[in-house]
């Protein structure tokens, strides 16, 4: 089959080609620079007696109305105002909290038991409707929960992993 580059739909089929084929190895350049970063630079954030890590440029509570505003960290929280922001944006954080374990329905989710420096702990998860993983661990002797949600599992998974109970 010989491609005719006068008639439209051929040139539409070269151009699309082209296209594509630069678009994959934009794409391969691109993965190339991420995996070639390396591990991603992480500050130790503490809090109600535990500690996790969470990426460097987090800043502490980024937040309009108890609303993540962008990748951020959430401890130490005692009074959130009363408002709301609609659409919630879809960013990365993670948050300590300390609360009434049996009425929070995000505690609920930690259903698999587990042990962090001596101390016992809970665990579970689930993928919010926007995709994003959320990973939680209760540690019931200190009535905290941690909770790290992420559209890159592998990010909400390394900060729960890196509890660390004081």
């Amino acid at each position: 089959m010989s491609l005719d580059l006068r008639s439209r739909p051929g040139l539409r089929m070269a151009v699309a080609a082209v296209a594509i084929g630069a678009v994959l190895a934009l794409a391969t350049v691109v993965t190339a620079a991420i995996r070639d970063r390396g591990p991603t630079p992480q500050q130790e954030v503490a809090s109600e007696g535990v500690r996790i890590s969470v990426p460097a440029e987090w800043p502490r509570n980024a937040l309009k109305c108890g609303t993540p505003m962008r990748d951020t960290y959430i401890v130490d929280l005692d009074v959130i105002a009363g408002c709301a922001v609609l659409p919630q944006p879809r960013v990365d954080y993670a948050e300590i909290k300390r609360g009434n374990l049996d009425l929070d329905p995000v505690a609920q989710l930690a259903t698999e038991a587990g042990e962090a420096f001596g101390h016992p702990v809970l665990g579970g998860g689930d993928v919010l409707p926007d995709g994003r993983t959320r990973q939680v661990v209760v540690v019931p002797d200190r009535q905290v929960l941690l909770v790290a949600v992420s559209s890159n599992p592998a990010v909400a998974e390394a900060i729960v992993r890196s509890l660390r109970v004081d």
